[in-house]
């Protein structure tokens, strides 16, 4: 048997750690290519539900300028007590303003259930965007806040105004009322309280409707920036 050359015996190691390099460039290759692809799915699935999340913002948006209609349906009843004379005269257009006044209140819901679902799996933490991300804390804190005040107001509308409207008016059935109440016996009006009383309680409604209202307002600012940042984000 004769022995290798020098020159072949350098070579054969020279030629595995090429082969190995290959091998683990391949590999490597393989891997990023792995990797590549998923971050593209993931960037894919975070952008349909940034898309879906925009619909949220959007449909929300419309429910808050809504609520901020009826406040102010609200207000105008109330601005409108708040200058009455006395109860002199009180017939049944003064009636129908006292109720919408007093009974009537916003009923805010945000459609939020996209959002819901990214904080409770932890989505919205990994969302790539910090802007966006800055941009929907804002707008949860409003859209608390709103909450809080509007639990607070019905609150306060169980306890003085649905009170003083039982106790004071000959009211049959409730405006809007989802029972089919036909011929109710509702009889005469009892005296009513003095005015002191009726201004007073109209002007403090009015005091937690005109606060509900710059919530809304302040809540509506903070979705328009997060829309603002999810186009920016899809683009």
């Amino acid at each position: 048997m004769s022995k290798p050359k020098p020159q072949e015996a350098t070579s054969l190691p020279v030629r595995l750690i090429a082969e190995l390099a290959i091998i683990v460039l391949g590999v490597l290759i393989a891997l990023w290519a792995d990797g590549w692809v998923a971050d593209r799915q993931d960037r894919k699935k975070e952008a349909a539900r940034i898309a879906a999340l925009r619909d949220n913002v959007v449909a929300t948006r419309e429910r808050l300028a809504t609520a901020i209609d009826e406040t102010d349906q609200v207000a105008g009843a109330l601005r409108e007590i708040v200058y009455w004379e006395g109860t002199d005269g009180f017939g049944a257009e003064k009636k129908q303003t006292l109720m919408v006044g007093y009974l009537f209140g916003p009923r805010f819901t945000p459609e939020m259930n996209v959002y819901d679902d990214l904080e409770n799996s932890g989505e919205l933490a990994l969302l790539t965007s910090d802007p966006l991300r800055q941009a929907l804390a804002r707008m949860s804190a409003a859209l608390f806040t709103i909450g809080v005040s509007q639990q607070d107001l019905l609150t306060v509308q169980q306890m003085n105004f649905d009170r003083f409207i039982v106790d004071n008016l000959a009211i049959g059935s409730a405006p809007g009322s989802p029972f089919d109440l036909d011929n109710v016996p509702v009889g005469e009006d009892p005296p009513l309280p003095e005015m002191r009383i009726i201004r007073n309680l109209a002007l403090f409604k009015l005091d937690l409707i005109g606060q509900l209202r710059r919530q809304y307002e302040s809540a509506d600012a903070a979705l328009e920036r997060v829309l603002e940042e999810i186009d920016v984000y899809l683009e």
